[in-house]
């Protein structure tokens, strides 16, 4: 998980040796990791989507503040959040498997 923390801090700014924030982009790592595995309905992710991983923890980490806002107002400004992973991220993923049958 070394480099894709590494990647992480390089995408987000953070000096690598800087270890202040580890404990909370581990946990973004963690929560991109689960939701793409959910929403691809996998057990393991291949390793050629651990960038796409880490891109999917970068906007996770970016967006905390708004988690749940679908349309944000202030004055004159609005903006309208996505909900779900973002279209761009769920485009470079595989697309999701569907199980038949009963276990």
């Amino acid at each position: 998980m070394s480099e894709l923390m590494d990647l992480m801090k390089r995408l987000l700014g953070i000096e690598p040796t800087d270890i202040s924030k580890d404990d909370i982009l581990i946990h973004y790592l963690n929560k991109a990791r689960s939701n793409i595995l959910g929403y691809c309905n996998v057990v393991t992710l291949p390793v050629e989507y651990d960038d796409v991983m880490v891109d999917y923890a970068v906007y996770l980490y970016k967006n905390r503040d708004s988690v749940g806002l679908i349309t944000k107002q202030e004055g004159e400004r609005s903006a309208t959040y996505e909900t779900g992973i973002p279209t761009s991220i769920r485009l470079a993923l595989p697309l999701p498997k569907i199980k038949v049958g009963t276990d």
